[in-house]
C-alpha cells in the first residue's frame, strides 16, 4: 500500500474561540479605552464600544463566509488576493504584514506602561533610582527580543499557556465588570459619571471607535486555521462570530466599570482620563476595587505578552507567504534548516517591529495599529462580495451572511469613514501608514507584479476505509528505536487479524505555514518505508501527517484511522514537571483508544515476561497483551505481586484470577516487600521483557511523587511496556475530575 500524507485536524470550536478571544483582547483595550474615554466621554465609550461591536460583527460575517468556502490556512491575505490579485491583492498583505507588526509594538509598549504602573510605588522600583520613562523604554526593547528569541527557537508548545490566559483574562475583565454592577446597585451616586453621556459630540465618538477597533481585530487568525480545524466548514464560522459576541459584552462591561470606579467629579470624567492617558483604565479599576489595580495589571500583563508572542508570528508567516507567493524576495519563505522557522522573514519582522517601538510614542503606535486593520477588514468586506457575485455558484458555501451584500457594504462604509477620523487623533498614524504604502509601490512596481501566485497542492488527504477491521497505530520518529517499537506492534496487529497503521507526524512551529512541512516529508516517508520493508504482515499502511503539535497530530490520526491501540515509543526520562513529558501526558490522557507505551531496551531474545499486578482493571489488558508477546516469542509469563500488607496468599489469588483467566500458561508468584518498586526492579534483572498496566492514582499524588508504573518503567535496564486501557465514558468524566487513568 501506498503512503498517505495528511493534514492534522485537532482543533475545535473550543480551541478556535480561544484563539480569537486570546488575540482580540490582547493590550489595546488597556490602553486604548481610557485615552478615548478622555475625549469621548462616559457614555461616547460605550457607544462606542457596542457600535465597534457591530461593525466586527459584520466584517466577522464575511470572514466566516470566507471561512466556511475556502478553509484553507492564511487568512484575510488568502481572500483578499483570490479575489482582487494584482496589486490589491499584493497591498493586502503589505498592508497586513505592517499590521501585524504595528499591533505587535502596541503590545510591547502595553507590557512596559503596566508593568512599571505595578512597579513603580514599590521599594524595588525606587531602590535602583530609574525614571518611569526610562524604564518603559528598556522594558519594551526587552520583552520585544524575548519573544523574537523564542519564534526564533521555534516553540510551539505554547496551546495549553495561551488558553489559560486567555480563560484568566476573559473571567477577569469579566469579574472586573460584574464587580463593578453589584458595586453600582451599593453606590447608585456612580451612575452620575453618566450625567453627560456624550459631552464632546459624535465627532469624538467616531474617534473613540476608530481608536479602539483594535481591540477588536483578532478573530481573523480563526480563518488562519482552516487547514487544521475539526470539521472547519462549520466550526470556523462559528467560532469566529461567537469570539466577537463574547468580547463585545466583555468589553462593554468592563468599559462600564472604568467609568464608575474612577474617584472623580462627574462633570471631569473626561479631564482625569485624558490626564492619566495609557493608564486610566488601571487607575480607574485600582479606584474601584480593593487589589483591582493589581488585578487589571496582571490582565494587561498576561495579555500583552500572549498577543506580542502572537503577533511576531502572525507577521512573519504573512511576510514568507508574500515571499512564498513571490512577491516579496524569495530570501524571505527560506526555511532555517534544524528549527524550521523561516528565519528570515522572522529578522526582518523583528528590525520594522523594534524600529517602530522605540521611535513612536504609544498612542501614534495605537492609532497606526487601528487605521491598518480598519484597511484590512475593508479588504476582506469587499472580496467576500467579488467571490460571491463571481464564483458563488461554484464554491460549497456551508454560512451564507444574511442581507447581501447590504451587511459587507456597510461595513466597508463605516471602516473607510473609522479610518479617516482618526487621523484628528494622530496625523502621524496616517503619515506612516501612508509612507508604508507607498514603499510598498514601489517594491511592486520594482518586484512584487513579476511574481505569480503559487498554489500549494496537498499530496492526498486521508481516504476512509469502509471495512472496520482492528487497527493498530506505531507513532514513530526515531529511526533508533522505530523498529523495536513497530515489532510490538506488528505482533498485536498480527494476533487479533487487523491492520499496522505506522504513522510519522512532521512538525513544524507555528511561525512556519502548516503547508511548508511538505519540505521535511521524504524523511518521515524514508523512515515508515525502511521500517514496512522489515516486515512480515501484509496488512501494513504508512502515513505522514504534517501539524504545528505533535499532540494534535498522532490525536487526530487516532480518530482519522478509527485506531483501536495506540503504541508510542517512551525514553524513560520525564521532563520535570510531567510524569511521563510534555507531549505524552497529553496524548495517554486524551487518546479515545487502549495506550501501549514502550521502553524499547536492545534484547537478543524475549524468553522469560514479568507481569507484576495488583489485579487492576488496566492490568487485565497488560495479561491479554502479554499472552500475545509470550504466543509470538514463545515465552513464559510469570505474574508477579508484591504483597506489602500481609494478605493472605488465596485471597490475592482470588483478586488476580481475572488477570490469570487471560494467560493460557502463567506461574504466579508472591513476594514480601515493603517497596513495590523495588521489589519489582530487583526480580526483573531475571526477566527479558516486563508488561506492567496503569494504576488508579490521583493527577496530584502522580505530579508529586511519580506512579509506580512510571517508577518502575523508568529505572528498569530491560525493556519495559505500560499499558492503559480505554475505558470509554469512565476516562472521559477522570480527565475533567483530575483522575489520570493514564500510564
Amino acid at each position: 500500500m501506498e503512503e498517505k500524507v495528511s493534514l492534522s485536524r485537532g482543533l475545535s470550536l473550543c480551541h478556535l474561540m480561544m484563539m480569537g478571544m486570546g488575540m482580540m483582547i490582547g493590550a489595546g483595550v488597556f490602553v486604548a479605552t481610557g485615552i478615548s474615554i478622555g475625549f469621548a466621554g462616559s457614555g461616547g465609550i460605550l457607544v462606542a464600544f457596542a457600535l465597534n461591536g457591530l461593525i466586527a460583527l459584520f466584517s466577522a460575517m464575511s470572514f466566516a463566509e470566507l471561512a466556511s468556502a475556502l478553509p484553507t490556512a492564511g487568512g484575510a491575505y488568502t481572500y483578499i488576493d483570490e479575489a482582487f490579485k494584482g496589486l490589491v491583492g499584493f497591498l493586502s498583505g503589505w498592508i497586513n504584514w505592517f499590521a501585524l507588526i504595528v499591533a505587535g509594538s502596541l503590545y510591547a509598549m502595553t507590557f512596559a506602561t503596566y508593568t512599571i504602573f505595578l512597579l513603580k510605588e514599590t521599594p524595588l522600583f525606587s531602590f535602583f533610582h530609574i525614571a518611569p520613562s526610562t524604564a518603559e523604554e528598556i522594558l519594551v526593547i526587552a520583552i520585544a527580543l524575548f519573544f523574537i528569541a523564542i519564534n526564533y527557537k521555534g516553540v510551539s508548545e505554547t496551546g495549553d499557556v495561551e488558553n489559560i490566559i486567555t480563560i484568566g483574562q476573559m473571567s477577569t475583565l469579566l469579574f472586573i465588570g460584574i464587580f463593578a454592577i453589584f458595586f453600582t446597585l451599593l453606590h447608585p451616586e456612580r451612575l452620575s459619571h453618566f450625567s453627560e453621556f456624550i459631552p464632546n459630540g459624535w465627532g469624538k465618538v467616531l474617534m473613540a471607535m476608530g481608536f479602539t477597533y483594535v481591540g477588536f481585530e483578532g478573530y481573523e487568525v480563526i480563518a488562519h486555521a482552516g487547514e487544521e480545524a475539526i470539521n472547519p466548514k462549520e466550526t470556523i464560522p462559528k467560532a469566529i462570530l461567537y469570539s466577537v459576541v463574547a468580547v463585545t459584552t466583555t468589553y462593554l462591561l468592563f468599559a462600564f466599570a472604568a467609568v464608575v470606579g474612577i474617584n472623580a467629579d462627574s462633570l471631569h470624567i473626561s479631564e482625569t482620563f485624558a490626564a492619566l492617558g495609557p493608564i486610566g483604565m488601571g487607575q480607574a479599576i485600582k479606584d474601584l476595587m480593593p487589589y483591582g489595580g493589581l488585578l487589571v495589571t496582571l490582565a494587561a500583563i498576561f495579555s500583552s505578552t500572549s498577543a506580542l508572542n502572537a503577533t511576531i508570528y502572525s507577521s512573519t508567516r504573512v511576510a514568507f507567504a508574500m515571499s512564498r507567493d513571490r512577491k516579496l524576495p524569495s530570501i524571505l519563505s527560506r526555511i532555517h534548516g534544524t528549527r524550521r522557522v523561516p528565519h528570515y522573514a522572522l529578522f526582518v519582522s523583528s528590525i520594522i517591529l523594534l524600529g517602530v517601538t522605540v521611535m513612536l510614542p504609544i498612542k501614534d503606535v495605537a492609532a497606526s495599529a487601528d487605521i491598518v486593520f480598519l484597511l484590512i477588514f475593508l479588504f476582506v468586506n469587499a472580496a467576500a462580495i467579488k467571490i460571491r457575485v463571481e464564483r458563488g455558484d461554484e464554491l460549497d458555501y456551508s454560512f451564507l451572511m444574511p442581507y447581501f451584500p447590504y451587511i459587507p457594504l456597510f461595513a466597508i462604509f463605516l471602516q473607510l469613514i473609522l479610518s479617516i477620523w482618526i487621523f484628528h487623533i494622530s496625523p502621524i498614524a496616517w503619515a506612516i501608514t501612508g509612507l508604508w504604502i507607498a514603499v510598498g509601490l514601489l517594491l511592486y512596481v520594482a518586484y512584487g507584479r513579476k511574481g505569480e501566485r503559487k498554489e500549494f497542492e496537498r499530496e492526498v488527504v486521508f481516504e476512509e476505509v469502509s471495512e472496520k477491521r482492528y487497527r493498530v497505530l506505531a507513532a514513530i520518529a526515531n529511526p533508533k528505536n522505530a523498529e523495536n517499537i513497530v515489532g510490538y506492534a506488528e505482533k498485536v496487529a498480527e494476533y487479533k487479524g487487523g491492520e499496522l497503521i505506522l504513522l510519522n507526524v512532521v512538525t513544524v512551529p507555528e511561525q512556519t505555514p502548516i503547508e511548508e512541512a511538505k519540505r521535511f516529508e521524504p524523511e518521515a516517508l524514508k523512515l515508515i518505508r525502511s521500517v514496512k520493508d522489515k516486515l512480515k504482515i501484509k496488512n501494513v499502511e504508512g502515513a505522514v501527517y504534517y501539524a504545528h503539535n505533535l499532540v494534535r497530530g498522532i490525536l487526530s490520526a487516532v480518530r482519522d484511522y478509527k485506531v483501536d491501540i495506540l503504541v508510542l515509543g517512551w525514553k524513560g526520562r520525564p521532563r520535570w514537571r510531567y510524569v511521563l513529558g510534555s507531549h505524552l501526558d497529553k496524548i495517554v490522557w486524551s487518546a479515545p483508544c487502549d495506550v501501549i507505551l514502550v521502553k524499547p531496551e536492545k534484547v537478543e531474545k524475549i524468553r522469560k515476561i514479568l507481569l507484576p499486578s495488583n489485579g487492576g482493571v488496566h492490568s487485565v489488558m497488560a495479561a491479554e497483551i502479554a499472552e500475545i508477546l509470550s504466543k509470538a516469542y514463545n515465552a513464559q509469563v510469570t505474574v508477579l505481586n508484591v504483597n506489602v500488607n500481609n494478605e493472605d496468599e488465596d485471597r490475592i489469588k482470588r483478586r488476580l484470577s481475572h488477570v490469570l483467566e487471560r494467560l493460557s500458561r502463567d506461574t504466579i508468584k508472591i513476594l514480601e516487600g515493603r517497596n513495590i518498586v523495588d521489589t519489582v526492579i530487583k526480580e526483573a534483572k531475571d526477566y527479558d521483557l516486563v508488561i506492567i498496566g496503569a494504576t488508579n492514582e490521583g493527577i496530584l499524588q502522580r505530579l508529586l511523587f511519580g506512579g509506580i508504573p512510571e517508577e518502575i518503567a523508568r529505572r528498569c535496564n530491560k525493556p519495559v511496556i505500560l499499558v492503559k486501557r480505554d475505558l470509554g465514558i469512565m476516562s472521559w468524566i477522570n480527565r475533567w475530575i483530575g483522575k489520570r487513568i493514564g500510564v
